[in-house]
């Protein structure tokens, strides 16, 4: 203890803490309590959502997906940055889109990224789809939007007979040929490694693409299913019934707020209002008022409640 240290604690009743001691066996108990409780109930681990698991089971649905991006339906066709190049859709505070200092860091072309650039992978392999490839990007201005509005509207009244999707006949062009290549690049499992494909490194360690595939409807529907969205307070708690990330309920609560759960600002609202309040939390100790509010509520006095006990006893004594 410094000198300094010493003189300030004169006449102040002090006793040993071994924090070391303190600190070990707060780690030995929690770790018996979480081991045993992992042993009695396990751990909620639901599956990740893969292309194979989708193709296989919800084949239409897994079309339907590859459809819309390849007609410029996804969510992310527009998003802004740091996908694509339209700094007028980012999240706005005051006018403020922190997304847009850093530009477009990420750029995606969905229809191209995230359809045509896999199917030219299975084109390598499939002359069909090779040649389906060649006749879509042949085509004459607004012949592929009217192939694709016509798909997407058979879908809606496709049926799965034995594993194989049925659509309707009409006018697809080359994109029922296309979009077969796609199910079954899927169904083999394939689908995240063609995406994530133009990685340099002997590992993928980026799965932007194949995280955003599936992210306007399937992992929606998924996510709702286990009571994850947003407004269902999404990641502070664990699938199913299991709590979860409870330090981020302060976050998610914001979230709650009609008026920051309707608004195309939410995330930006949200994180801003949550580094002010970290902020003023940080420099309490500094700001008028604010400063003095733990001598004004007194919770200090129940935490140190035996030393304000011994002091009025003392000062009893003292004047007895």
């Amino acid at each position: 203890m410094s000198v300094q240290s010493a003189a300030n604690l004169r006449g102040i009743p002090t006793k040993p803490y071994d924090l070391i001691r303190e600190g070990l066996i707060v780690f030995i108990v929690l770790a018996v309590v979480i081991i045993v409780l992992a042993v009695l109930f396990g751990s909620p681990d639901y599956p990740a959502v893969r292309g194979e698991d989708v193709a296989s089971r919800q084949p239409i649905v897994y079309l339907k997906t590859g459809a819309n991006i390849l007609a410029g339906n996804s969510s992310i066709q527009g998003y802004g940055p740091p996908y694509t190049p339209n700094p007028g859709n980012a999240q706005q505070l005051w006018s403020i889109a922190p997304a847009t200092w850093l530009g477009v860091t990420i750029p995606i072309n969905p229809p191209e990224d995230l359809v045509l650039q896999p199917l030219a992978r299975v084109a390598l392999l499939n002359d069909d789809v090779a040649e389906a490839l060649r006749a879509y990007r042949g085509a004459s201005s607004g012949e592929p939007q009217s192939w694709m509005k016509a798909y997407l509207a058979a879908l809606d009244r496709a049926t799965v007979a034995s594993g194989q999707v049925q659509v309707p006949t009409g006018e697809y062009g080359p994109v029922g040929t296309l979009m077969n290549g796609m199910l079954n690049l899927g169904r083999a499992g394939l689908l995240e490694g063609a995406l994530e494909s133009s990685a340099r490194l002997p590992y993928a360690l980026d799965f932007t693409r194949s995280l955003l595939f599936f992210q306007d409807d399937v992992d929606h529907n998924v996510a709702q299913t286990l009571d994850m969205l947003g407004a269902q307070w999404g990641i502070s708690h664990e699938t199913g019934d299991y709590p979860g990330a409870w330090w981020l309920w302060p976050y998610t609560l914001l979230y709650q707020i009609p008026v920051i759960s309707i608004s195309p600002n939410g995330d930006l609202q949200s994180g801003a209002i949550m580094s002010v309040f970290f902020l003023v939390m940080l420099f309490m100790p500094f700001v008028p008022v604010l400063n003095r509010l733990p001598r004004w509520l007194g919770i200090y006095k129940l935490i140190w409640r035996d030393w304000y006990t011994h002091e009025i006893t003392a000062w009893m004594r003292r004047n007895s």
